[in-house]
C-alpha cells in the first residue's frame, strides 16, 4: 500500500493507469465511505462561510445604525421659554470664566 506521500508524487498519468488497473481489488463500501468524508468536508468549508457573511451583515447594519445622524426634536414648546433658559447657561458660563479670570490674576 502506498503513503500519502508517495500517491502525492505520482503524475496524473501514473493515476489514470492504476484507476483502469481493474487487477486492484475495491473494498466494499469505499464510495460510500468517500462521500460520507466528502460531504462531511464540504459542510466544514460552508460553515465558516455562513459565519463570515452574518458577521458582515452585523456589521454593516451596525454602522448604517451608528452613522445614521441623530434626529433632532424641540425640547420647548415656547420660543420664549427656550431663549430664556439659553441666556440663563450663556450667563451661567460666562460668570464661571469670569471667575477663573480673576482667581488667575489675582494669583
Amino acid at each position: 500500500m502506498k503513503t500519502i506521500d508517495e500517491i502525492e508524487k505520482l503524475s496524473l498519468e501514473d493515476l489514470e493507469r492504476i484507476s483502469l488497473d481493474e487487477s486492484i481489488e475495491v473494498p466494499a463500501g469505499l464510495e460510500n465511505r468517500i462521500g460520507q468524508a466528502v460531504s462531511v468536508r464540504s459542510r466544514r468549508r460552508v460553515i465558516p462561510w455562513i459565519y463570515g457573511i452574518a458577521a458582515s451583515l452585523l456589521l454593516v447594519v451596525g454602522l448604517a445604525i451608528s452613522l445614521r445622524p441623530p434626529q433632532l426634536r424641540d425640547t420647548f414648546d415656547d420660543p420664549a421659554l427656550a431663549y430664556a433658559e439659553v441666556e440663563k447657561a450663556l450667563i451661567s458660563v460666562t460668570g464661571t470664566i469670569n471667575e477663573q479670570l480673576n482667581n488667575a490674576l489675582t494669583k
